[in-house]
């Protein structure tokens, strides 16, 4: 059995089960999933394994960001932001003869790339059990068709693309193939729990949309791996590279969903 799908067994049971029970669980996996992503992003960019001292200002508050931040109001928010970013220069001026403005931006960065925008899942979570799952409909969907419809109809290439493979057919494949998915899964959604709000429509826009920014999230970790010459930002998963690999996709497709999301219902 390939190593991709012995992985794919094991970690979906896993997943979906912290995903069922939010909270805590959801937190906890969230906050170790990003810790890794940013030690793999990290590592890609600068080649060390010993993370930079700029780099401890993400370390730190991610956890911080997982259990302080996202819980309290604006204001709070901006503050901790602000925080962050004030620790990171100071951490840049102590450590000016060993580092350079990529190690600075890249911390600013890396920060809002993984923990931030992957805190969405949580929130999109805490909203409605049932909208959670689309995050997951736009970027496997997406994938998927974007790979079969590329792989049987791709006649034109996206013009100056990180992924020389892909095509405008597999792009508009895997927007249509994730709005399929997603009005099949609104449906089963409303008739098996006859919420009031029209699932079925919103689930469709909110899957095809999350698709369109899902490819921007591949093609943009791609862009990385071409920036600084690798070909996967890990080995943690067999068959899947790194964390990061698995999350090029989920990262933007998060907040697409909540930002959608809370202007429909």
């Amino acid at each position: 059995m390939p190593q991709r799908l012995i992985s794919a067994l094991i970690a979906a049971p896993i997943a979906i089960f912290i995903i069922i029970q939010g909270g805590l669980w959801l937190r906890l996996a969230l906050l170790l999933i990003a810790l890794r992503g940013l030690y793999e992003l990290f590592r890609a960019v600068s080649g060390k394994r010993v993370p930079h001292p700029i780099h401890f200002a993400a370390y730190i508050f991610t956890p911080v960001h997982f259990f302080v931040i996202i819980d309290n109001g604006q204001e709070m928010q901006l503050m901790a932001i602000a925080a962050f970013l004030l620790i990171t220069i100071a951490l840049t001026v102590i450590n000016y003869q060993k580092s350079d403005l990529q190690d600075c931006l890249v911390t600013i960065g890396g920060f809002f790339y993984i923990p931030f925008l992957l805190s969405f899942l949580y929130l999109v979570r805490d909203h409605s059990v049932y909208f959670v799952w689309l995050i997951f409909v736009c970027s496997s969907a997406s994938d998927t068709f974007a790979y079969i419809i590329g792989k049987k109809f791709g006649r034109h290439k996206l013009v100056n693309s990180p992924s020389p493979g892909k095509t405008w057919e597999g792009c508009i494949g895997g927007v249509a193939g994730a709005a399929i998915v997603g009005f099949i899964y609104g449906y089963v959604v409303h008739r098996f729990t006859g919420i009031d709000h029209p699932m079925v429509l919103n689930a469709t826009a909110v899957s095809a949309i999350g698709a369109v920014f899902s490819q921007f999230g591949d093609l943009f970790a791609s862009a990385i791996k071409r920036w600084v010459g690798i070909k996967d930002f890990g080995r943690i998963m067999p068959g899947h590279g790194g964390i990061v690999d698995r999350l090029d996709s989920i990262v933007v497709t998060a907040p697409v969903v909540y930002m959608v999301m809370i202007w429909m219902l």
